[in-house]
């Protein structure tokens, strides 16, 4: 597929496809994907996909062949947007197309463009409650790539709601291969889950607490990148405790 072909669907689509349909893909979030966060996703998805699967959960292999090629396609068409970013750009309809600029001045220019992607955040603080990794950068200290690595980062290690309600005998194999199937552009597997009756409200409700409990706590990502001490981390809480209570109707 050509640079000029893709568009920003196209690439949101392919996101959604590696990483899950619970993040909230922008183009932020393209500018600032990584190809070793991207090989993760693909290298996780790529075994839950693969058709050899099918003899363990009981699944279909065709169907399970085409999910395996849907998730190549994805990481291929990632993958070539992250070697050559500069061919695309953002136009007022959202259309990708291939910038034809070559030239040294083309190329300072981008780098100029790629330093200002890692400016911190100096607007005012929104009126409404944050997640940690939003404190963090609503309060200017992460950038904004740091934040939406950091959500990778605890995305990719937690469980999936099917794998959960799999293991807790709630939905079979084939169930989870027909909601898979079944799901609409962007919707989540819970609630497609819930949709078709696969599932109560109440038990998605558990399923998506357990989920998050299980996950990794996303602080944990910036003691470990060196980012924050243990110390700050427990602090930042505090402030972010703190201004959270001033919105817990919202």
């Amino acid at each position: 597929m050509l640079a000029e072909e893709v568009t920003k669907q196209d690439l949101f689509k392919a996101c959604e496809s590696l990483f899950g349909t619970d993040i909230d893909v922008s183009v932020e979030f393209l500018r600032y994907l990584k190809p070793a966060g991207v090989k993760a996703a693909y290298r996780r998805r790529a075994l839950e996909t693969h058709p050899d699967r099918a003899v363990i959960i009981a699944g279909e292999p065709d169907f399970l062949e085409k999910r395996f090629k849907e998730i190549n396609l994805a990481y291929q068409l990632l993958q070539e947007f992250m070697r050559h970013p500069w061919k695309y750009s953002l136009d007022e309809k959202g259309a990708i197309y291939e910038r034809r600029q070559s030239t040294a001045k083309a190329a300072s220019r981008r780098k100029t463009q790629g330093a200002a992607k890692e400016s911190f955040y100096h607007g005012r603080m929104p009126s409404r409650r944050l997640l940690f990794g939003q404190y963090l950068y609503y309060t200017g200290h992460i950038s904004l790539s740091i934040m939406i690595k950091a959500i990778v980062w605890q995305r990719l290690q937690r469980p999936s709601v099917g794998a959960i309600a799999a293991s807790w005998g709630w939905i079979e194999g084939p169930d989870i291969l027909n909601i898979l199937r079944s799901r609409r552009y962007g919707e989540k597997f819970g609630e497609c889950a819930l949709r078709h009756g696969y599932i109560s409200k109440y038990q998605l409700s558990l399923l998506l607490d357990r989920q998050r409990a299980i996950q990794p706590q996303i602080g944990k990502y910036f003691i470990e990148q060196r980012i924050i001490t243990s110390f700050q981390l427990h602090k930042i809480i505090e402030e972010m405790k703190k201004h959270n209570r001033n919105f817990w109707a919202s």
